[in-house]
């Protein structure tokens, strides 16, 4: 039932294509290639339908790992979400460990050899090989020989960005190579370009993609000139220049494009509902001829557990990783004048009693509360598989309706809380916090405010979950209200990182927040002094400044013969 575009992105999966070569070493040179994607077995639309299909970073290489990102997953969830404090890795205990370190990943305690790290590091990279291979092709093309060159030449340079943005976010020293370097050159490239020649390139690309792109595509799902006009934005926000924020997003809203969509509860449950909101996402689907559907396995783990697999569940047998943290859940109590308590809501744990920002239960599973459309049972304790290590919270946002037609199991069962619902990389309202955050630090704090006050009463208006008794009743106590438009811009800063967190909570973007704000040691050293007493696994955790940035894997580093440095302090 999923639309043209999503079909047409697994198309190169049903057609079994793999790529082989990805990482920008000289081993990688010298491997036997065997279905490579190339222009040579291609034709111009598989080879950027191949980029696309980059993007969800499954690649059937015959590498466990390359099929299944559970631990490097394109959601960012275990490289912001538990690393900023907003989730707990959850599964089954300390020792639980997708790609073996995952633990480690939480508490701050990077290593080199980790496979996490270099599981992500060779799917961004496996992502950058499939655009650069399509660039190169598109670009030799005649005038006329391919009609759709120049526009699809624009969605590949829109990829390129996107992959490169993940490498900065994540690694900071990166390798950059593109369409006019020599792949004789590639074990010769460094990873020590400076931040300031990577945006330069990122935004190269952009604008480039912006020359040549539509403002609207026939096609859901693909890049058009306002996806590229956001990432653009975001690259400007990475580096505080406030003024071309505004430029860029004033472009995106003005277009019409997208909207807030009325109901949060169908944003992050229904397949399709998200669309006017959804900028740019990665397109799941199901029924498309192959095993299972081309879906989200980065975050397959994260559904709830089913003890003994009780066929009453929503999801049946979930491993119930990606778990929200309590100090996340404390962050909703409001005030009696319905705003968040900035410096004292987590002084104490969420109760019955509080009053909360109706967005905790859509965000946040909790016992007792109504799950999604499930009728059977509200949510059980038993749903988390050791709630003494990671507590009684289970992920929620962004999972599937367990009674919709697009679950991908048949009825329930594996692949578990995975259908075809898309995955969000930009939505319209991380771009409407973007405009609101240049606007205030630019000292226009009322239309920052004003701006935060559309997401603010969206979630006020948008119908709250029930209590699973009596659905004429609130399950719990909501309140939200606007802010003063008067307050001053210190004030104005902390709502609106607040309001990030809030309204963006364990969507993969938290982390690479504070990082970018300067704050994240000093956050995460406050994070843990008062988490530890909940989660004692925490304690003696801490965040040093070089480890804002995953550290560079050592087997990149062993096969480039000593082109590539690790960063400082690793």
């Amino acid at each position: 039932m999923k639309r043209t575009m999503n079909k047409s992105i697994i198309g190169l999966f049903l057609l079994g294509i793999t790529l082989i070569v990805g990482c920008v070493s000289e081993d990688d040179l010298d491997v036997t290639e065997y279905n490579t994607i190339s222009e040579d077995n291609l034709e111009p639309e598989q080879l950027v339908i191949a980029a696309y299909s980059a993007l969800d970073y499954r690649y059937n290489t015959g590498d466990f790992r390359d099929l299944y990102p559970f631990d490097h997953a394109p959601s960012n969830w275990p490289t912001s979400d538990i690393r900023s404090g907003d989730a707990y890795k959850g599964g089954g205990g300390t020792g639980d460990n997708p790609g073996g370190g995952m633990h480690q990943l939480e508490t701050h305690n990077l290593f080199p050899s980790s496979d996490n790290v270099y599981n992500l590091w060779r799917s961004i990279y496996f992502g950058l090989k499939r655009v650069d291979t399509g660039i190169r092709f598109l670009v030799n093309l005649e005038d006329g020989e391919f009609e759709n060159r120049d526009v699809r030449l624009g969605e590949l340079y829109t990829l390129r960005a996107h992959f490169y943005f993940e490498a900065m976010k994540n690694f900071g020293s990166i390798v950059w190579y593109d369409e006019n370097t020599p792949v004789t050159d590639f074990t010769n490239i460094p990873n020590t370009f400076d931040e300031a020649f990577i945006w330069e390139k990122i935004e190269g690309d952009l604008n480039r993609a912006i020359g040549l792109l539509p403002a609207t595509q026939p096609d859901l799902g693909r890049v058009n000139e306002m996806v590229a006009r956001s990432y653009l934005a975001k690259a400007h926000l990475f580096q505080e220049e406030w003024q071309e924020v505004i430029n860029q997003t004033n472009i995106v809203i003005n277009s019409g494009q997208y909207r807030l969509v009325e109901d949060i509860e169908r944003l992050y449950s229904e397949p399709g509902y998200g669309n006017p909101e959804n900028i740019f996402a990665i397109q799941f689907s199901i029924n498309d001829g192959s095993q299972y559907g081309n879906l989200n396995f980065g975050d397959l783990l994260n559904s709830p557990d089913s003890p003994s697999d009780n066929p009453n569940h929503p999801y049946l047998n979930g491993d119930d990783f990606h778990k929200p943290s309590q100090n996340l859940a404390n962050a909703y109590k409001v005030g009696e004048d319905g705003l968040p308590l900035f410096n004292s809501y987590n002084t104490s744990n969420i109760d019955q009693e509080d009053l909360v920002d109706p967005r905790l239960d859509h965000v946040i599973g909790r016992p007792g509360i109504t799950w999604k459309d499930w009728g059977p049972m509200a949510q059980q304790e038993n749903w988390s598989r050791d709630s003494g290590t990671y507590g009684l919270y289970v992920r929620k946002k962004n999972m599937i309706y367990p009674t919709s037609d697009g679950m991908a199991s048949n009825p329930n069962g594996f692949p578990w809380a995975l259908g075809n619902l898309d995955f969000p990389l930009i939505k319209y309202s991380d771009l409407l916090l973007w405009k609101a955050e240049a606007s205030i630090e630019l000292g226009e704090v009322a239309t920052g405010i004003e701006i935060i006050n559309q997401i603010r009463l969206r979630a006020k208006n948008s119908p709250s979950v029930k209590d699973f008794e009596d659905p004429s009743e609130d399950a719990a106590n909501y309140l939200i209200e606007p802010y003063s438009t008067s307050m001053s811009q210190e004030m104005a800063i902390q709502a609106l990182r607040f309001e990030r967190r809030l309204e963006l909570a364990n969507e993969g973007h938290r982390f690479f927040d504070l990082v970018r704000w300067g704050i994240a040691d000093t956050y995460i050293s406050e994070y843990v002094a008062s988490e530890q007493a909940r989660r004692p696994y925490l304690t003696g955790a801490s965040l040093e400044p070089h480890e804002y940035y995953l550290p560079i894997p050592q087997v990149e580093i062993d096969a480039s013969g000593g082109t590539y440095t690790q960063r400082s302090g690793y």
